[in-house]
Protein backbone atom coordinates (compact mmCIF):
# COMPACT_ATOMS: atom_id res chain seq x y z
CA UNK A 1 0.00 0.00 0.00
CA UNK A 2 2.76 2.41 0.72
CA UNK A 3 3.82 2.00 -2.76
CA UNK A 4 0.41 3.12 -3.70
CA UNK A 5 0.60 5.96 -1.60
CA UNK A 6 3.35 7.13 -3.08
CA UNK A 7 3.14 6.76 -7.05
CA UNK A 8 0.03 8.97 -5.86
CA UNK A 9 2.01 11.42 -4.76
CA UNK A 10 4.09 11.46 -7.53
CA UNK A 11 1.43 11.61 -10.04
CA UNK A 12 -0.21 14.91 -7.08
CA UNK A 13 3.20 16.46 -7.38
CA UNK A 14 3.42 16.23 -10.90
CA UNK A 15 0.19 17.47 -11.91
CA UNK A 16 1.31 20.77 -9.72
CA UNK A 17 4.23 20.92 -11.69
CA UNK A 18 2.82 20.56 -15.33
CA UNK A 19 -0.21 23.40 -14.38
CA UNK A 20 2.35 25.69 -12.84
CA UNK A 21 4.77 24.92 -16.11
CA UNK A 22 1.66 25.41 -18.43
CA UNK A 23 0.81 28.80 -17.07
CA UNK A 24 4.32 30.11 -17.19
CA UNK A 25 4.93 29.00 -20.48
CA UNK A 26 1.65 30.48 -22.14
CA UNK A 27 2.76 33.27 -19.79
CA UNK A 28 6.29 34.17 -21.00
CA UNK A 29 4.96 33.50 -24.78
CA UNK A 30 2.42 35.88 -24.36
CA UNK A 31 3.85 38.40 -23.21
CA UNK A 32 6.68 38.06 -26.30
CA UNK A 33 7.26 41.20 -27.76
CA UNK A 34 10.48 43.37 -28.74
CA UNK A 35 10.65 46.75 -29.66
CA UNK A 36 13.69 46.82 -32.82
CA UNK A 37 15.02 49.60 -34.65
CA UNK A 38 16.55 48.47 -37.88
CA UNK A 39 19.40 50.89 -39.45
CA UNK A 40 18.76 50.84 -43.08
CA UNK A 41 21.51 53.59 -43.59
CA UNK A 42 20.76 57.33 -44.64
CA UNK A 43 17.02 57.89 -44.57
CA UNK A 44 15.99 54.21 -44.94
CA UNK A 45 16.03 53.03 -40.96
CA UNK A 46 12.75 51.66 -39.32
CA UNK A 47 11.55 50.76 -36.08
CA UNK A 48 9.19 47.40 -36.15
CA UNK A 49 7.77 45.31 -32.79
CA UNK A 50 8.25 41.65 -33.09
CA UNK A 51 5.30 39.56 -31.32
CA UNK A 52 4.50 36.31 -30.84
CA UNK A 53 1.18 37.13 -32.12
CA UNK A 54 3.08 38.01 -35.83
CA UNK A 55 3.61 34.30 -35.81
CA UNK A 56 0.66 31.30 -36.01
CA UNK A 57 2.72 29.13 -34.41
CA UNK A 58 3.20 30.95 -31.11
CA UNK A 59 -0.47 31.94 -31.24
CA UNK A 60 -1.37 28.57 -31.10
CA UNK A 61 1.45 27.93 -28.39
CA UNK A 62 -0.14 30.23 -25.86
CA UNK A 63 -3.76 29.36 -26.78
CA UNK A 64 -2.93 25.42 -26.42
CA UNK A 65 -0.89 26.29 -23.13
CA UNK A 66 -3.87 27.56 -21.25
CA UNK A 67 -6.25 24.92 -22.61
CA UNK A 68 -3.41 22.50 -21.44
CA UNK A 69 -3.39 24.26 -17.66
CA UNK A 70 -7.16 23.88 -17.56
CA UNK A 71 -7.15 20.23 -18.72
CA UNK A 72 -4.41 19.82 -16.14
CA UNK A 73 -6.00 21.29 -13.15
CA UNK A 74 -8.96 19.78 -14.00
CA UNK A 75 -6.70 16.53 -13.57
CA UNK A 76 -5.22 17.70 -10.70
CA UNK A 77 -8.82 18.38 -9.07
CA UNK A 78 -10.34 14.72 -9.68
CA UNK A 79 -6.78 13.05 -8.99
CA UNK A 80 -7.01 14.74 -5.51
CA UNK A 81 -10.80 14.49 -4.76
CA UNK A 82 -11.01 10.76 -5.98
CA UNK A 83 -9.32 8.83 -3.52
CA UNK A 84 -10.20 5.58 -5.91
CA UNK A 85 -7.33 3.71 -7.63
CA UNK A 86 -6.55 3.90 -11.01
CA UNK A 87 -9.07 1.17 -12.96
CA UNK A 88 -11.28 1.38 -9.93
CA UNK A 89 -14.01 3.70 -11.65
CA UNK A 90 -14.29 7.20 -10.39
CA UNK A 91 -13.21 9.52 -12.12
CA UNK A 92 -9.95 7.51 -13.75
CA UNK A 93 -10.86 7.68 -17.05
CA UNK A 94 -11.69 11.47 -17.07
CA UNK A 95 -8.68 11.90 -15.65
CA UNK A 96 -7.16 9.83 -18.65
CA UNK A 97 -8.74 11.47 -21.19
CA UNK A 98 -7.49 15.00 -19.90
CA UNK A 99 -4.26 13.31 -19.51
CA UNK A 100 -4.35 12.45 -23.41
CA UNK A 101 -5.47 16.08 -24.20
CA UNK A 102 -3.04 17.92 -22.29
CA UNK A 103 -0.54 16.13 -23.50
CA UNK A 104 -0.92 16.31 -27.21
CA UNK A 105 -1.52 19.89 -27.15
CA UNK A 106 1.56 20.57 -25.05
CA UNK A 107 3.77 18.42 -27.08
CA UNK A 108 2.09 19.94 -30.12
CA UNK A 109 2.49 23.35 -29.09
CA UNK A 110 6.22 22.95 -28.09
CA UNK A 111 7.24 21.53 -30.95
CA UNK A 112 5.42 23.78 -32.70
CA UNK A 113 6.99 26.96 -31.06
CA UNK A 114 10.80 24.99 -31.18
CA UNK A 115 9.82 24.75 -34.66
CA UNK A 116 9.42 28.81 -35.56
CA UNK A 117 12.35 29.79 -32.99
CA UNK A 118 14.00 27.85 -36.07
CA UNK A 119 12.89 29.54 -38.94
CA UNK A 120 13.26 33.22 -36.87
CA UNK A 121 16.94 32.19 -36.01
CA UNK A 122 17.25 31.29 -39.41
CA UNK A 123 18.16 33.85 -42.59
CA UNK A 124 14.93 36.49 -43.10
CA UNK A 125 16.39 38.54 -45.23
CA UNK A 126 13.88 41.11 -46.39
CA UNK A 127 12.28 43.88 -43.64
CA UNK A 128 15.42 42.92 -41.36
CA UNK A 129 17.98 43.28 -43.84
CA UNK A 130 20.83 40.76 -43.41
CA UNK A 131 20.43 38.01 -41.16
CA UNK A 132 17.91 36.91 -38.69
CA UNK A 133 14.88 37.66 -36.42
CA UNK A 134 16.95 36.87 -33.43
CA UNK A 135 20.02 39.12 -34.76
CA UNK A 136 18.04 42.39 -34.23
CA UNK A 137 15.15 40.66 -31.67
CA UNK A 138 17.52 38.31 -29.43
CA UNK A 139 15.55 38.63 -26.07
CA UNK A 140 11.98 37.69 -28.15
CA UNK A 141 14.13 35.08 -29.58
CA UNK A 142 15.45 34.05 -25.57
CA UNK A 143 11.50 34.15 -24.49
CA UNK A 144 10.30 31.86 -27.34
CA UNK A 145 12.92 29.18 -26.69
CA UNK A 146 11.98 29.47 -22.44
CA UNK A 147 8.37 29.23 -23.40
CA UNK A 148 8.96 26.50 -25.68
CA UNK A 149 11.09 24.83 -22.63
CA UNK A 150 8.64 25.11 -20.03
CA UNK A 151 5.82 23.91 -22.05
CA UNK A 152 7.98 20.58 -23.06
CA UNK A 153 8.70 20.11 -19.52
CA UNK A 154 5.44 20.82 -18.61
CA UNK A 155 4.54 18.16 -21.38
CA UNK A 156 7.07 15.70 -19.72
CA UNK A 157 5.70 16.25 -15.92
CA UNK A 158 1.80 15.40 -17.50
CA UNK A 159 3.01 11.99 -18.61
CA UNK A 160 4.76 11.20 -15.55
CA UNK A 161 2.09 12.17 -13.52
CA UNK A 162 -0.04 9.66 -16.30
CA UNK A 163 2.46 7.31 -15.59
CA UNK A 164 2.78 7.30 -11.61
CA UNK A 165 -1.27 7.42 -12.05
CA UNK A 166 -1.48 3.91 -13.48
CA UNK A 167 1.27 2.54 -11.30
CA UNK A 168 -1.23 2.93 -8.48
CA UNK A 169 -3.51 0.78 -9.85
CA UNK A 170 -1.25 -2.08 -9.91
CA UNK A 171 -1.10 -4.35 -13.66
CA UNK A 172 -4.52 -2.48 -14.57
CA UNK A 173 -4.75 0.88 -16.26
CA UNK A 174 -6.76 3.35 -16.25
CA UNK A 175 -9.21 1.68 -19.06
CA UNK A 176 -9.83 -1.60 -16.99
CA UNK A 177 -13.35 -0.92 -16.30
Amino acid sequence: MAGAEGAKAVSLVCRIAAVALSVAAAAVMGTASQWVAVDGGGSSSSSYVVSYSNYKALVYFVAAGATSAVCSAAALYVSAVDGKPAGAGGGAMLVAVLDAVAQGLLFSAAGAAFAARGVLAGDAAGAWGSGSVCDVAGAFCGRVSTAAAAGAFAAVAVAVAALAKDARGGLGGCCDL
